[in-house]
């Protein structure tokens, strides 16, 4: 075996130097001084443009999916994105984010019923309102024990 094979070494010093000298040389001559500063000012400009144009772009998103609102049931208040579904963290109400808010979330085949408060009539069932005087017209033609509701079915491609 050859023993000397480690000991031989062909050195060049300062050859890296010319290599540089001589690359940069070429790259001057074939593309010129104005295409490379022409490269480096576009390069800089996308470092310091491109985190610019993302937190825009994140703030557009945001603003476009995120919704604000209060629980339909506890009315505490809630952020989520845009149709996602969440339980709600004081009472426990599974919610879904719409655009327009947050709505109880229903299962299929369960009817969510929404609850008005109406005001009652002022007449007393006596035929006197509760100021004490005779009713009027209108106290007459209206009922303090019956409620007006309107139901409306649903037709299979309203459901799905």
């Amino acid at each position: 075996m050859n023993q000397n094979f480690n000991q031989l070494q062909i050195r060049f010093p300062g050859l890296g130097c010319w290599v540089f000298v001589l690359g940069t040389a070429w790259l001057l001559g074939a593309i010129g001084l104005g295409g490379i500063l022409k490269f480096t000012f576009a390069l800089v400009l996308f470092i310091f443009l491109a985190p610019v144009l993302a937190f825009l772009a994140i703030q557009f998103w945001l603003q476009r999916n995120l919704v604000k609102g209060n629980c339909p049931v506890c009315e505490q208040p809630l952020t989520s994105l845009k149709n996602l579904k969440m339980p709600c963290p004081n009472c426990g109400t599974e919610l879904s984010a719409t655009a327009e808010g947050f709505e109880r979330f229903a299962a299929d085949g369960v009817i969510d019923v929404q609850v008005v408060d109406v005001q009652s009539s002022a007449v007393n069932l006596s035929g006197m309102n509760l100021s004490g005087s005779a009713p009027s017209e209108a106290d007459a033609t209206t009922d303090a024990t019956t409620i007006d509701v309107e139901v409306e079915r649903l037709t299979d491609a309203d459901n799905g």
